[in-house]
């Protein structure tokens, strides 16, 4: 195998794929990044054995055909240092390769080629079409409220379904939406935007959120290039853009009923600035310890007060405009959930529903919601 590449391409594309590499695996060769050369186009893979990557590009002529499988980290942090030239790259007999860029060389030991995880070719018939910057836009709005606890491992991901929720409603004019859910039992994120060809049968898959986080760095905001949802065989996904293709095994197991947390829409509600929000729990949340994290919201007419008091560190108050006209409430909420949303959101002004009795807070606007459960203070 001996072919030439730039070298800002093949950097961009090694950390395209080395995010998903497992270094800490008992299997070597899952520490290992693929490479692939066919005479007019070089494949790099990566895999954790749960989540892959493979990313095609072409290349010119003149190329030897060949495999070899290269530790990912070091190789990507060895093309990183090379000058912005042509990078030659050679595979030798004995698994080993050798890396020409200028005036550096460069001699990397690696592993069999055969001996690395193949990836499942997506031969599904039966295919969710969406634009990249639509599912782009589920991820950033929905992404954060995936849980990190290990106690229900069904909520360490995403659902991705064509059913829409009931509370929700239908899409107008026929349409069919693709829904991304998370939750991690204390907050509750819905986002949904247009499919461009829907299948034939209703997909649900529960997505990992490793997988989740990397479409979310690899898909492009601003692309609206058309990408393709497919099941595989074996309870997997493969997910198809540009060059990419992402392959991921699902979670197994029922997610919780989301929808029926969901409440009408409350007749008590304020409107306010987002990022005077925003920079009003941020600061109140400095007087936040591990033991006491409940910031307090207090609502009244025309005025939202955001508080937080510690005995250790002392208090925090700050007063906001908003438009209510109803009766004064409070509620404590978890202020990480408020800065979550508010940093994921980019409408101006948010209005937040306070549903009875319970406080609930719930933001809605078109293609999303977003649902906080109160916390109780001492």
């Amino acid at each position: 195998m001996r072919l030439t590449i730039p070298q800002p391409q093949l950097l961009r594309t090694l950390q395209m794929v080395e995010h998903v590499v497992n270094d800490r695996s008992t299997l070597p060769i899952l520490a290992n990044v693929l490479l692939e050369a066919s005479p007019t186009e070089l494949t790099l893979t990566a895999t954790d054995l749960d989540v892959g990557i493979r990313c095609r590009f072409p290349l010119a002529p003149p190329v030897e055909q060949g495999a070899v499988t290269l530790p990912a980290r070091k190789l990507t942090t060895i093309v990183r240092e090379l000058a912005e030239e042509a990078v030659t790259l050679e595979a030798r007999k004995n698994h080993t390769a050798v890396l020409n860029c200028g005036a550096s060389t460069f001699r990397i030991p690696g592993l069999p080629a055969e001996d690395f995880p193949t990836l499942p070719d997506q031969r599904a018939a039966d295919r969710l079409t969406i634009p990249q910057a639509v599912l782009k836009a589920l991820i950033s709005k929905t992404a954060y409220a995936m849980s990190i606890e290990e106690t229900r491992f069904i909520l360490n991901g995403a659902l991705l379904t064509t059913q829409m929720p009931a509370p929700i409603g239908k899409p107008k004019g026929g349409q069919q939406d693709l829904v991304l859910v998370a939750t991690d039992g204390r907050r509750l994120a819905i986002a949904h935007g247009p499919l461009s060809g829907a299948p034939r049968t209703p997909f649900t898959a529960v997505i990992p959120a490793k997988t989740i986080r990397e479409l979310g760095r690899l898909l492009e905001s601003e692309d609206p290039e058309e990408m393709t949802i497919a099941p595989l065989q074996e309870n997997q996904v493969a997910f198809s853009f540009g060059p990419v293709m992402v392959v991921t095994r699902l979670i197994e197991g029922q997610f919780p009923a989301f929808d029926k947390v969901i409440p009408a829409p409350a007749k008590r509600a304020f409107s306010c600035n987002r990022e005077g929000l925003l920079n009003a729990v941020r600061r109140a949340s400095l007087m936040t310890t591990a033991t006491s994290q409940a910031v307090v919201f207090e609502l009244e007419r025309n005025r939202l007060v955001v508080s937080k008091e510690s005995a250790e560190l002392g208090s925090a108050r700050e007063e906001l405009p908003v438009e209510y006209d109803g009766e004064p409430v409070s509620a404590a909420f978890n202020p990480e959930f408020w800065l979550d949303v508010a940093k994921a959101l980019e409408a101006e002004e948010l209005r937040v529903e306070l549903s009875d009795p319970d406080r609930r807070a719930v933001i809605r606007q078109p293609g999303f919601l977003y649902l906080i459960m109160p916390m109780n203070v001492a």
